[in-house]
């Protein structure tokens, strides 16, 4: 129930709110860059695996990408699919799965996947980092942002105003109070990491960093834009190590 709650606050939370819209922007822009050469949008099959009330799967959906979405909670998977029958012709489809652990129809068939700051929380981030290289096509590319530090009210607050002026930093409190109270009550102990740790997480599941940068409230988050190895003709699958190589931009 607090997911449940925290989920449909936070779509309220983030519509109109520009940061994150800016954020969703980012997305969009790394999908469109993990298309396949000259395939259509509607060809180019998206994974979206911790969807929540659907906000980033409706997005991608709206600019043509056919999108799976998953989610643990069960609550927050029937709230997306009673909004996505306002759209009949949406090639979005839910289900409540835990990457992690549940089978996925389709693995190993998406170009590419969105994990939106899911291994800060997930109780196993190897597994579901494993999970997600063996749901996309060999080089196919996933968009993974993590949180690198905790969303303190006060400390993030003042970052703002120091970049950006008092009015954007009273404007991020919309999204900080609710989400430091959450932090508050919510179950688990939270995973940040480093730049350095999110590589090599990425690293150590198989996938090769293209792109990472810092983004977000006062950059309080990371993305990294990842490929899977592709597999050459005649050669079998096996789990790729990597190096701790990247082409950052900062």
């Amino acid at each position: 129930m607090l997911a449940l709650a925290y989920g449909l606050s936070y779509d309220l939370i983030v519509r109109g709110f520009g940061p994150y819209q800016a954020l969703l922007d980012e997305i969009v822009e790394l999908v469109g860059r993990s298309s396949p050469a000259r395939a259509s949008r509607q060809l180019t099959k998206v994974l979206d695996i911790t969807c929540g009330v659907g906000t980033v799967a409706f997005r991608l959906s709206r600019e043509g990408y056919t999108v799976v979405a998953l989610d643990p909670v069960e609550h927050l998977v029937a709230v997306a699919r009673r909004r996505n029958r306002q759209y009949p012709a949406s090639r979005l489809t839910f289900y409540h799965l835990d990457l992690a652990r549940d089978t996925l129809r389709g693995e190993g068939t998406f170009d590419a996947l969105v994990s939106m700051h899911s291994l800060y929380w997930h109780p196993d981030p190897r597994a579901l980092l494993e999970a997600c290289r063996r749901a996309l096509k060999p080089g196919g590319h996933g968009i993974f942002l993590t949180y690198g530090r905790p969303a303190h009210v006060l400390r993030t607050f003042l970052d703002i105003r120091a970049r950006e002026g008092i009015g954007e930093a009273v404007r991020a409190l919309r999204w900080l109070l609710p989400t430091a109270l959450f932090e508050m009550v919510r179950r688990g102990e939270p995973n940040y990491l480093s730049q350095e740790e999110f590589h090599r997480a990425l690293a150590g599941a198989g996938f090769e960093v293209l792109e990472s940068r810092r983004t977000f409230l006062a950059q309080i988050s990371l993305v990294a834009w990842a490929r899977t190895p592709v597999r050459r003709a005649g050669e079998t699958p096996r789990k790729e190590g990597g190096d701790d190589s990247t082409r950052q931009r900062q």
